[in-house]
């Protein structure tokens, strides 16, 4: 029976394993092929072990079907390719050697969280560690079982152990990263980009050809310019981090073997110039996950402040509800006022009308009166809504005088039901400000709130708020005043009151002043506590001025 949708069937599901098994010892088996292109007298290992590497990324992963596959691939190597075993009885213990032993240091490596996406220098530091860590145990426990099965001489096995680890370990060094990297999505997309794919090739492409233009001069000369390599691969890494230098360690090792193979170097050189290789891919490697780690740094952090303006601005939205949400019954106590009287002057121009002798002129004065109270009441509305309108922070050039008074449209209502005083004090001719007009009326809004909750829980009788708006003394900031006479601020909590969570009302969050503090600071200003006396509280904020803009030059939003 058909599965469910996007479902493998039961049935289908040991086919796949055993198919993904079979493609695995294919590959391995077949790099096994390609790399055999020198013999070490008998020895059961190549030049370079790029199979390994392979199954290697796979142990990293907690594959099963890696260890099953560098097993069977292990012994059908040895019998299929003729490594030098004497016998399928041996062939089966050195395959069993080399899988057990690169099980186990796959598994401790994962015991010490090697994350195989390789994000971090020290991930990479694990993986060159494990590998080699696993040549040398493989290659000793190898060593020890040939020499008491007499396939190997003491003599000889003194002059092959190095050979026998270095082709492991620049498989699993040059291989396993490509082939780990290489599984991302991001990574993979990462080859649709023209700059990643010009600047990996030009690096892959300097190295391959530089290594068989050194190869062609001798083994001598090779030797003294390898070190040249390193410019290159690093700038790979640097360039375009781990993945750049895994593509073009790749490539050099590639053009390397071939070089080797095409000059007619014998096994001795091929084990000296992996040698060299080795420590280059070491370098290389260190220095793309350096490099990888700096650029994910830098992300996480350009993405942390990209998150961190979001929730800004969500929990600046979040403050002006809640300060509407506080101005809601005085608010409609104060609509509620020129509604009442538009209706009046309405009802009194209509029986005016309605007269036998009607008086025209008194009945267009109480029309003109109820337009204008009716006028007063979608000015307040049309600052709520204005105030409330949430988008991205729109900056433009804006007069102080209008923030002021839509600051003081909105407040007045709670200002009226608390008996408190508010009023402006605004220069004339003043500097238009570059701003984002609903944000910095909300640092107004949110002082004056601060300072009639001041004045009501103090029962001040006379309570009076004044809004104030200057040049500053150097002439390139406008100033914001917000001054009242209640009972001053604590010291104590003066020094940390921009802080959020820090508050003295009982029902109050503490963060309007440090959403007023975040605000202010966002538009290249300063704010701060001028006075706190008893009698002479003043909070002052200063916003850079857009130069060459005065009153009556910029045309306010309606």
């Amino acid at each position: 029976m058909a599965g469910k949708e996007g479902q493998v069937p039961q049935a289908e599901r040991p086919l796949m394993r055993l198919s993904r098994l079979v493609g695995l010892i294919v590959i391995y088996l077949a790099l096994e092929w390609i790399s055999a292109i020198q013999e070490y007298r008998g020895v059961p290992v190549t030049a370079w072990n790029p199979g390994l590497g392979v199954l290697f990324a796979g142990l990293l992963r907690g594959s099963r079907n890696a260890a099953v596959a560098l097993f069977i691939g292990a012994t059908l190597a040895d019998v299929l390719l003729g490594a030098g075993v004497p016998n399928i009885s041996q062939a089966f213990v050195v395959a069993a050697i080399i899988t057990l032993g690169y099980v186990a240091v796959a598994e401790f490596a994962r015991a010490l969280n090697l994350d195989s996406r390789l994000e971090r220098v020290r991930d990479v530091a694990l993986l060159l560690s494990a590998a080699i860590g696993g040549a040398l145990i493989v290659g000793l426990c190898l060593i020890v079982f040939l020499l008491g099965a007499g396939a190997l001489g003491v003599a000889q096995a003194a002059l092959d152990w190095w050979p026998m680890l270095v082709g492991d370990l620049i498989g699993i060094a040059v291989v396993t990263p490509l082939v780990l990297r290489s599984s991302r999505a991001r990574v993979r997309a990462q080859l649709t980009d023209p700059s990643f794919v010009a600047g990996v090739s030009a690096a892959a492409l300097a190295a391959a050809a530089s290594v068989l233009f050194m190869l062609s001069q001798g083994e001598q000369s090779a030797y003294q310019a390898f070190s040249f390599l390193f410019l290159p691969i690093v700038f790979a890494a640097l360039r375009n981090g781990l993945d750049g230098a895994c593509i073009a360690l790749a490539a050099t090792q590639l053009a390397l073997l071939a070089g080797l193979n095409l000059f007619g170097y014998d096994a001795s050189a091929f084990t000296s110039f992996q040698t060299l290789m080795a420590v280059l891919t070491a370098a290389g490697l260190l220095a793309g996950a350096v490099s990888s780690e700096r650029d994910a740094a830098s992300r996480s952090a350009r993405n942390a402040r990209a998150l961190l303006k979001e929730k800004e601005s969500e929990a600046a939205r979040a403050d002006r509800f809640q300060l509407v949400t506080g101005l809601a019954s005085a608010l409609s106590h104060e609509i509620n006022q020129p509604m009442t009287a538009a209706r009046a002057y309405a009802r009194t121009a209509q029986k005016l009308a309605e007269a036998p002798e009607a008086d025209i002129s008194r009945v267009r004065d109480y029309v003109n009166r109820s337009v204008e109270q009716i006028d007063h009441a979608a000015a307040i509305l049309r600052s709520t809504r204005e105030f409330l309108r949430r988008g991205d922070p729109g900056r433009a050039p804006t007069q102080p005088a209008t923030i002021v008074a839509d600051s003081l449209t909105l407040m007045r209502p709670l200002a009226v039901e608390k008996r408190v005083r508010i009023a402006s004090d605004v220069q004339p001719r003043l500097p238009a400000c570059y701003c984002d007009r609903i944000q910095i009326q909300q640092v107004l809004m949110n002082l004056m709130d601060n300072s009639i909750a001041a004045l009501t829980s103090a029962e001040i009788a006379d309570g009076a708020v004044t809004v104030s708006a200057h040049l500053a003394p150097n002439d390139s900031q406008v100033e914001f005043i917000v001054r009242d006479n209640g009972p001053g601020v604590d010291p104590e909590f003066a020094a940390r009151m921009f802080e959020a969570l820090a508050t003295t009302k009982k029902d109050g969050l503490g963060l309007g002043l440090a959403i007023s503090a975040g605000i202010v600071e966002a538009h290249q200003g300063r704010i701060w506590l001028e006075s706190g006396e008893p009698g002479a509280t003043e909070f002052r904020f200063v916003i850079p001025a857009a130069p060459g803009l005065r009153e009556g030059d910029v045309s306010e939003p309606s």
